[in-house]
Order: C-alpha cells, then sequence, then structure tokens
C-alpha cells in the first residue's frame, strides 16, 4: 500500500471515530470509554495484544479469553471501511459486513493486522458469504448454528461449542483449562451484572444519563478487559446516583422512545444523537452491539468443563434473541419486557440496509406494537450521513406524535 493512501485511510477513520466520541463523550464520567475507542481506532501502533476475531454475540468471548487471546468484534460501524469494503462484497450488501471487510483490506487498524483468526457464525446470508471474502486476509473457522430451540437443537449447539474449543485449541496451541474459562465467565459475568445496572436508570422518570451515552459505554465493551470496563462502570453510576439525589422531577418529560432491530455500533451512533437532539430520551435499545450485547450472566451448575460449556451454549445461543431463528416469541417477549420497565412510549425500529433478518422481522413486531397499542416507526439506513435530513424529518414527526398523544390523554 502506498504510504500516501495509508495516511489518508488513517486521517479518515480517525476523523469519524473523533466526531463520535466528541458528540456523545462529553458526559460526566465517560473519558474511560472515550480513551477506550481512541486506543482502538484512533492509535496505529502495532500493539503486543493478540486478538481472536468473532463475527457475533453468539460466540462466547470468555473461550477466547480463556485461550489467553483478546476476542476482537469484527462487526464494522464505520462508514469509511464501508466505502472500501463496496468494493470487495455487493453494493447492496449489509454495511457492517462491508465495514468489516473493509477494515481488513485497509490494513491500518492494529487490532486487525493483529488478528490471527476470525470465527464466523453461519446465520445469515450476510455472514456466510463474508466468510470466503475474508479469509483472503486471515484464518477463518466458520460455526453452524441450530435456527431451533428445542431440546435437540440445544444439544447440537454444546456439541459445536465444544468443537469450536477442540479447534480453537489445535489453531492456537494453546489449552483452556477449567481455571481459566471460570476465571473468564466469572470476569465477564461481573461486567454483565454493570452493564444491567446501568441500563437500569434509563427507566428513571428523569434519568441521569443519556441513552446514547449508555449505548457508548456497553459497546465500548468490545474493545477492552472485562475487569477494567467493570471498575471504569461501577464509578459511572457511583456518580449518576449521586445526581439522582438531587434531581428535581421534570415538569415536562421528554417523549419516551425505545431503539429496536439491527446493530447500532461505534461510529455510527447518528440516529441516537439526531433523536436525543430532537428532544426525545432514549430509554433502552436491544442492539446485539449494545442492550443485548450484555444480558443476563452465565451461571453454570458448576465450575467443571462441561457445565461451563454448557453454560455458555445456553447464554448465548438459546437465549439470544436474533431474528435469524425460527421461532420470534422469546423475541417479542424479552421486547415486552423491556417496554413495560422503561415506560417507553415509542419505538423506533432500525433497518441496517441490506440486513434481511431484521426487515423480515419488522411484520411480526408492528403487529406486537398494533397490540399493545405503541407508535413504532421504521427506519431504513445504513452509515453514510447523505440521508440525515430525510431521516430528522420522520424522528420530528414521530416525536410530535408521541407528544400529541400525550396531550391527548
Amino acid at each position: 500500500m502506498e504510504q500516501r493512501t495509508r495516511d489518508r485511510y488513517i486521517r479518515n477513520i480517525e476523523r469519524v471515530a473523533n466526531v463520535t466520541i466528541d458528540e456523545v463523550g462529553n458526559g460526566d464520567g465517560l473519558e474511560f470509554y472515550k480513551e477506550v475507542y481512541q486506543e482502538a481506532f484512533c492509535n496505529f501502533d502495532q500493539t503486543n495484544k493478540k486478538y481472536i476475531g468473532s463475527y457475533c454475540v453468539m460466540i462466547p468471548d470468555e473461550i477466547i479469553y480463556a485461550l489467553g487471546y483478546v476476542p476482537l468484534r469484527l462487526c464494522g460501524g464505520h462508514r469509511i471501511p464501508a466505502l472500501i469494503g463496496e468494493e470487495m462484497v455487493p453494493r447492496d450488501a449489509c454495511p457492517l459486513v462491508k465495514a468489516s471487510a473493509g477494515f481488513h483490506a485497509m490494513k491500518v487498524l492494529p487490532m486487525y493486522n493483529q488478528c490471527e483468526l476470525a470465527i464466523i457464525p453461519m446465520t445469515c446470508e450476510g455472514k456466510r458469504k463474508s466468510a470466503e471474502v475474508l479469509s483472503d486476509f486471515l484464518p477463518i473457522i466458520p460455526v453452524p448454528i441450530p435456527m431451533s430451540k428445542d431440546n435437540r437443537a440445544f444439544e447440537e449447539t454444546v456439541n459445536i461449542v465444544t468443537a469450536l474449543i477442540k479447534t480453537l485449541e489445535y489453531q492456537t496451541g494453546n489449552k483452556i483449562t477449567k481455571r481459566s474459562l471460570k476465571k473468564a465467565c466469572i470476569d465477564i459475568g461481573t461486567a454483565q451484572q454493570q452493564a444491567y445496572l446501568l441500563q437500569q436508570k434509563l427507566y428513571s422518570l428523569n434519568p441521569q444519563i443519556k441513552g446514547s451515552e449508555v449505548m457508548f459505554a456497553i459497546n465500548s465493551s468490545c474493545f477492552v478487559h472485562p475487569k477494567d470496563w467493570t471498575k471504569a462502570t461501577k464509578e459511572l453510576l457511583s456518580l449518576i446516583d449521586e445526581k439522582e439525589k438531587t434531581a428535581k422531577e421534570l415538569r415536562r418529560p421528554k417523549p419516551r422512545v425505545y431503539i429496536a432491530g439491527s446493530p447500532i455500533s461505534f461510529p455510527n451512533f447518528k440516529l441516537p444523537l439526531m433523536l436525543e437532539d430532537l428532544g426525545a430520551q432514549i430509554v433502552g435499545d436491544e442492539s446485539c452491539l449494545s442492550g443485548r450485547l450484555m444480558y443476563d450472566p452465565v451461571v453454570p451448575n458448576d465450575y467443571s468443563i462441561v457445565s461451563m460449556v454448557r453454560a455458555l451454549s445456553a447464554r448465548y445461543i438459546a437465549a439470544c434473541t436474533c431474528p435469524v431463528f425460527d421461532n420470534v416469541e422469546d423475541r417479542l417477549c424479552s421486547l415486552k419486557t423491556k417496554l413495560e420497565l422503561s415506560k417507553a412510549e415509542g419505538i423506533i425500529y432500525h433497518v441496517l440496509r441490506g440486513c434481511v433478518p431484521y426487515d423480515f422481522e419488522l411484520a411480526a413486531v408492528e403487529e406486537f406494537a398494533d397490540k399493545h397499542d405503541i407508535p413504532l416507526l421504521r427506519i431504513e439506513t445504513d452509515y453514510n450521513i447523505e440521508d440525515m435530513e430525510q431521516v430528522k424529518i420522520r424522528f420530528e414527526a414521530f416525536v410530535e406524535m408521541i407528544e400529541q398523544r400525550r396531550r391527548n390523554r
């Protein structure tokens, strides 16, 4: 790669990342998360870290940590690599797939350059096809995932996770021990508990933290060790607790909006930022790179390898509410619970252009929203900024409609 091209890539990646860091990360207590993103997306010096990439929340990070590696989410949310990725995958492909391929092709971010292999669940066409593209850059381990959630499928899932561990041990030359896997389960479980407490702060009638800031904090857990993330999040929660003691009841509460659908990943935070600029309060999201990223912890019957593998299979795959599975009932049940807890008054259903599973699921979510008398707005977009004015107009009308419903009640 020519030095001029490399320098241009670096400038563009850094510029877009810094814009989001500046727009979201200026709140109190967010310094740690800002530093995490700056280290991941604005530091182009090689490190001594050894990464194993994963392409979905269905791959347990505990396994990768137990091997002595750092897990890396390959789910790119950056529009500059997405443009590069269009040269390798179809233009109409999911932007997340395009950005992930583009990051590898650009060869400028250390965490991608030092990624020794990638694990890709075969859950949708985008992931299946991207496995072939990414194999030009690094070894790929494809993982078949049963699309059913019955008992037989669960036992098949346990066998698949067990086989994945054996493959990783062979590829890396490292061995997973009961002690290393237990430690990883406990470290990540502790972080998940703090993430749950952080999300709960949005359920207040006068939240002392923005929804975009919660998403910003939780998404950063993809790029830092869970023990460090837990420490910073405990400090953030203490700060919020202090603010809550002196917070006054709002005379005119903001319209409470819940975000569902396709993942919102750093630095593509244009939707939550736009909603908040228009006066909405984001009270939660169920994105697999935020609200769903760190839900219930792994709880094995005991800390034997067999029991931990079964618990990991249950938590990461059997309990996953991704729309690629056959039955959406558990997903709708989860959405109902979160809407009730958050007292949401409207749903923004986000569809990444080219993300077929979430688009197919829309009809079921619309029927659910009608049944529970909650307004829903579908927004289809990608990582570009050209459609921001159009999206803004639709958001303005949606927020006004929620306020009008309030006045009519």
